[in-house]
């Protein structure tokens, strides 16, 4: 049954709807990042003193090692998270979005045996429209569904930065390969209902362009005037 509200609404009117739940959102997670981030600091100091206490090659060092390497991974997780936050208002580029994309996903790299070959070139210190960050983490989580599917026991996702003419005059060229067990590789598509839901995310944005050329996805946008 279809909500009477949202028909009688607009569409500006829902898209500030959208835009105010993002907001909220992301003021949520900002506060859960800072009050987590106290605490796993602490967690991380104390995991470091027990591992200088007991003697190395024990099985409490190593059990004081495990854990200490677990929290580094979550403060790895929470940074990437924090960095989320701050970008909204804060300077934007390239670089800084593609770092925050690899360590938000890092545990999912990880789990699912994907290394990540970056190369962001000619545009790295391009200054990036606000809602690259979303969208190329959906992409990212298309990757990892693909991956998800097992068929291959490794995988290598590309992400590879690119200048071309026009106002979109930079782009982010995403492929992903699996690896079977003896080393050869082939492309994989990504995770259809993920570029779909991508692509609604650039549809009607005149900064952003989503491209889809055999097995790579094209990622382009025009650099945002800096900010005085």
């Amino acid at each position: 049954m279809s909500d009477p509200g949202q028909q009688s609404s607009t569409p500006e009117q829902r898209a500030r709807q959208a835009e105010a739940q993002r907001e909220v959102l992301l003021e949520a997670l900002e506060i859960f990042t800072h009050d987590l981030s106290n605490p796993l600091q602490s967690l991380i100091v104390l995991a470091e003193l027990a591992m200088d206490d007991a003697p190395p090659g024990t099985e409490e060092h190593e059990r004081n090692k495990q854990s200490l390497e677990a929290a580094e991974r979550m403060r790895t997780l929470v940074q990437g998270l924090a960095g989320l936050t701050r970008s909204v208002d804060g300077p934007r580029n390239t670089s800084a979005v593609v770092d925050r994309f690899e360590s938000v996903l890092s545990r999912r790299w990880e789990r699912h045996s994907v290394r990540l070959s970056i190369d962001l070139g000619p545009i790295e210190r391009a200054p990036t429209p606000a809602t690259l960050e979303t969208v190329l983490l959906s992409l990212g989580l298309a990757a990892v569904a693909a991956a998800g599917d097992r068929n291959h026991p490794r995988y290598d996702l590309s992400l590879r930065g690119i200048a071309q003419e026009g106002p979109l005059s930079c782009a982010l060229e995403l492929t992903l390969a699996g690896h079977n067990a003896g080393g050869s590789g082939a492309p994989v598509e990504l995770s259809r209902s993920h570029i779909e839901r991508t692509m609604q995310l650039v549809d009607g944005n005149p900064s952003m362009r989503l491209r889809e050329d055999a097995e790579t996805i094209l990622l382009e946008f025009a650099p945002e005037p800096r900010r005085q």
